[in-house]
């Protein structure tokens, strides 16, 4: 443990050296791209934004990876608030379903009745897990619908459901969906970090407040369920 404990606190520090630098890449390249030093050219214009988005991108990688390192060690401080469970379900929703819709994908939303109108959680934390269940859901998805699902058990507290119509996951890739950095095969670019974090992220800050994740259908399509015992 206190190897493992000096490994985190080593990968805490390389990301927080590293910040410093993303964020500065970041802020120059969005200053290049709207002419703070002088007007552009198309090209050069294109070449700062592309700079600005792959800049974004690492800096998205290393926070998940930080989270996914701290949330599996359980160092991840939570801090647990009353909050609005459909309110903010449908608030996290919002952007996948955008890039849903820009896709041609339908997207439904669906709360059971027996939901309680305030649950008490880190909203931060459960707000990761379902965005990146989503993202995942629309990767693997070109046509068709996404369905998130809202349900209560006074047992197993609050689950969250994220459905799609895709392909599915082959048998022989089952056992490495959850396995750090493991994407499969190529998958088209969307506005995430796309280093196959999402899952096993999810996966970590479940269980470090006490509930679950899992896979319940592969074929057709994929559904995946995180149980909340909030």
């Amino acid at each position: 443990m206190e190897e493992q404990s000096e490994f985190t606190q080593l990968l805490r520090k390389m990301g927080h050296d590293m910040r410093g630098p993303l964020n500065t890449l970041i802020s120059t390249s969005e200053m290049l791209a709207h002419g703070f030093y002088d007007p552009l050219t198309t090209k050069q214009e294109r070449a700062a934004l592309r700079l600005q988005r792959n800049s974004a991108r690492l800096l998205a990688m290393l926070d998940d990876f930080m989270t996914y390192v701290k949330a599996d060690t359980k160092e991840l401080p939570l801090n647990p608030r009353p909050f609005d469970p459909r309110a903010q379900l449908a608030a996290w929703c919002d952007p996948a379903r955008l890039a849903g819709e820009e896709k041609g994908l339908a997207f439904l939303l669906s709360t059971s009745q027996s939901l309680p109108a305030t649950l008490t959680g880190d909203e931060a934390a459960i707000k990761r897990i379902v965005q990146a269940l989503l993202w995942n859901a629309i990767a693997h998805t070109t046509q068709g619908e996404i369905k998130v699902s809202s349900d209560w058990s006074p047992e197993t507290g609050w689950h969250i459901s994220v459905m799609d119509s895709g392909r599915g996951i082959a048998e022989a890739d089952l056992p490495h969906i959850f396995e750090p950095f493991w994407r499969g095969e190529a998958r088209p670019q969307l506005p995430t970090a796309g280093a196959g974090l999402g899952l096993p992220m999810s996966l970590a800050l479940a269980r470090l407040m006490q509930g679950d994740l899992i896979l319940k259908a592969s074929a057709p399509g994929c559904h995946f369920c995180v149980y909340l015992p909030l």
